[in-house]
C-alpha cells in the first residue's frame, strides 16, 4: 500500500501531465459529483468544497458540486446536456468516488476521457467530462445493494485522506501553472 506521500506525488504527476495534454482549452470546470449523506459518495463534495476555497475566485475556473450545493445522481441526470452544452468549450474534469476491485480501494485514478456516474450501481449513463478523477472507495459487489451498503460504511478517515491528496493536488497543479507563466485559463 502506498504512503500518502507517495500517492499525493504520483497524483500531481499523473494530473499535471493530463492537463497539459489539454491544455488547449479556455476555462477549466471541475465537476464534483456525489452527496455527503452516504459517507462513501462525498468525496466529490469534499472536494469541490476544498478547491472553491482556493481556486473558486479565479473567473476562468468554475467548481460545480460542493458540501452545500450538491451534484447529486439525480440532479446531474437532470442537468447533463445543459452542463455538455454551456460549458462545451471548457475542459470538464469530473470527480467522482468508485467502486472496483478489492485490490484498488484506496487508489485514485486519473484517465484522459470523461466519466460515466453511477456505473457501481449499474446504472446505464452517458460519459461526460474530458477528463476524470476517480476515488476508490471500496470493493465493487457486483449487487446495488450490497455496494449501497459498502458505499454507506466507508471509512471517513480514508475518504479524508483520499479527498486532501486530490484537493492539494489540483490546487498545487493550478497555482504552478499560473505561477511559472503557462497560464493554461487564458
Amino acid at each position: 500500500m502506498y504512503s500518502n506521500n507517495i500517492k499525493y506525488k504520483r497524483f500531481v504527476w499523473e494530473f499535471n501531465n493530463i492537463i497539459n495534454l489539454n491544455n488547449q482549452k479556455r476555462n477549466i470546470v471541475f465537476l464534483c459529483l456525489g452527496t455527503s449523506i452516504i459517507t462513501g459518495d462525498s468525496f466529490g463534495p469534499i472536494v469541490g468544497t476544498k478547491l472553491k476555497k482556493t481556486l473558486g475566485k479565479s473567473g476562468n475556473i468554475k467548481i460545480i458540486g460542493d458540501l452545500k450545493e450538491e451534484m447529486t445522481y439525480n440532479k446531474i441526470h437532470e442537468n447533463i446536456e445543459y452542463i455538455k452544452e454551456k460549458y462545451s468549450n471548457s475542459l470538464i474534469i469530473v470527480l467522482d468516488a468508485a467502486l472496483s476491485d478489492k485490490r484498488d480501494v484506496g487508489k485514485i485514478f486519473i484517465q484522459n476521457r470523461g466519466l460515466k456516474y453511477a456505473e457501481s450501481l449499474h446504472k446505464k449513463n452517458k460519459f461526460i467530462g474530458n477528463i476524470s478523477i476517480k476515488a476508490v472507495v471500496g470493493e465493487n459487489m457486483n449487487n446495488n445493494m450490497q455496494n449501497f451498503k459498502t458505499l454507506k460504511n466507508v471509512s471517513f478517515d480514508n475518504m479524508e485522506s483520499m479527498c486532501n491528496i486530490v484537493s492539494k493536488g489540483i490546487i498545487e497543479v493550478m497555482n504552478k501553472k499560473e505561477n511559472n507563466g503557462k497560464n493554461i485559463y487564458k
